[in-house]
């Protein structure tokens, strides 16, 4: 599942059962501007809630943003370097599922994971850094945003935010010789998270102590503790086979009254120390350094995870809620597609019911007009009727009297007419007798090229006259010639 592309949100947290944190920046990483930190801490683990401390928080400084950024703390996961022998990713990922249940007292369905490649130092193998964490603290988390309506767009661990800080401030220094490292002590409320990193910038190793401030601030004890801590750090990083030697260290996050404290490990590394005020180096005004340093926590992985632009390489977010957030994003989309569509059609249906309104009404316009011409148009027809029945009166088109002298010149000895009909506009019927068929048809074509009538319809009709007598009865349609 792809993760959003934005590189930053405008606020971050990070998180920890112990502590929770709120930066809020400008909203584009260039130029970095902090515009206001918060933080709510519990001297002691009083209670089982793993977001008491954030509930404290957001009571007190309520977000008004829907999209934010999540780190947590170094204690609420773990982080081991493993060399894998295999180059191939599936490889890796299912040598690192056989070893969760070796690294972890907890079943796998418990907990989170996530591993990004560190890189090959032997022919063969691979380095990776795993980050482990329980799903309940994470689950839990981010349920309780969704209660106040807040969508995480990333789930970190704050070691990347040191690992980017560190690169922002190596850009600023004379690079490190090759094989030297640089350390990076980020001491925070109750815990302190060191970093190596190599002199191109890669992040090898890291260990945690579980000694902060809120201790270093109290019994003796926790200070030799803390220092005895850190003076093994040279012998881990041979254990571990990281080549190279420390020639760079920095104390970031809560460095008020550590001064002796770094002078002692300045002593035991032979490497000197420098304690940096990152909020002061990245030119935090003067209300955000006094706020900030009244919480007693450390911003330095905040820093450097909003300062870098990029997204975390360590993506803790469960796989069920990432799906859950791509559907819900794809939800708002087809609703508001939904939303165009049906303003479409709706305008359409208007533009349609308009349509309809005004056919109608021309429509209405038209039948008052056609039943204004009616009574007008129906007294011009009959006028004009009138006036063709006064016209065929006054000058009719054949006259009786051309009919008769057209049948006398016709007229044989045989052929005897019995009637003539005649109608206005219709053919003329004649009918009479004569003494063969022959005679009947030879009668009609002579009939014909009198030119009065254009067309002769004979129907003949056989009737005998007597016993030793035979002769035929006909019946004529004639047109008129126009």
């Amino acid at each position: 599942m792809p993760r959003p592309k934005s590189t930053t949100a405008s606020v971050v947290l990070e998180i920890s059962p112990r502590a929770a944190k709120v930066m809020t920046t400008s909203p584009s990483p260039s130029p970095f501007h902090i515009q206001r930190v918060n933080a709510s801490t519990f001297a002691e683990q009083t209670t089982d809630d793993p977001v008491a401390a954030l509930r404290t928080l957001l009571e007190t400084q309520p977000l008004t943003v829907r999209q934010v950024g999540v780190l947590f703390g170094r204690e609420g996961f773990s982080l081991q370097t493993l060399e894998l022998p295999s180059t191939d990713a599936k490889e890796i990922a299912s040598m690192l599922e056989l070893q969760l249940g070796k690294l972890t007292p907890y079943p796998r369905s418990e907990i989170l994971f996530a591993w990004i490649v560190l890189g090959s130092f032997r022919e063969g193998y691979t380095r990776v850094l795993l980050a482990i964490a329980r799903k309940t603290l994470i689950d839990s988390v981010l349920q309780f945003l969704k209660s106040k309506g807040i969508t995480p767009q990333w789930v970190g661990v704050s070691t990347e935010g040191l690992e980017a800080w560190s690169a922002m401030r190596a850009a600023r220094e004379t690079p490190l010789a090759e094989g030297q490292l640089r350390a990076i002590i980020d001491v925070d409320f109750t815990s302190t998270d060191c970093a190596i990193l190599s002199a191109s910038g890669q992040l090898l190793f890291t260990h945690s102590i579980a000694i902060g401030h809120d201790q270093l601030s109290g019994t003796d004890t926790a200070r030799v503790r803390w220092v005895g801590e850190l003076v093994r750090l040279p012998r881990i990083l041979l254990h571990e086979d990281i080549k190279g030697k420390i020639g760079r260290g920095v104390i970031t996050g809560v460095i008020a009254g550590l001064e002796p404290l770094g002078e002692q490990l300045t002593a035991q590394w032979g490497v000197a120390l420098e304690l940096v005020d990152v909020l002061a180096a990245c030119g935090a005004s003067a209300a955000v350094q006094q706020a900030a340093a009244a919480t007693r926590v450390s911003y330095t992985s905040l820093i450097g995870i909003v300062s870098s632009g990029k997204l975390p390489r360590i993506d803790l977010m469960p796989h069920e809620t990432r799906v859950s957030q791509a559907l819900g994003v794809r939800s708002k989309h087809l609703a508001r597609f939904s939303g165009s569509v049906a303003v479409v059609l709706f305008l359409a249906a208007m533009l349609y019911v308009e349509r309809i309104l005004i056919l109608r009404h021309y429509l209405g316009t038209l039948e008052a007009r056609m039943a204004a011409l009616g009574p007008s148009s129906q007294e011009v027809l009959e006028h004009q009727r009138l006036m063709r029945t006064i016209r065929e009166w006054l000058d009719p088109p054949h006259s009786p009297l051309e009919v008769f002298r057209g049948l006398a010149t016709a007229v044989g000895d045989d052929v005897t007419i019995t009637q003539v009909r005649m109608e206005l506009g219709k053919p003329v019927t004649i009918r009479g007798r004569v003494g063969t068929m022959a005679g009947a048809f030879a009668f009609a074509d002579r009939l014909t090229q009198q030119g009065i009538f254009r067309a002769i319809d004979a129907r003949p009709t056989l009737k005998p006259k007597g016993a030793n007598d035979s002769g035929a009865e006909f019946e004529m349609f004639c047109e008129w010639t126009s």
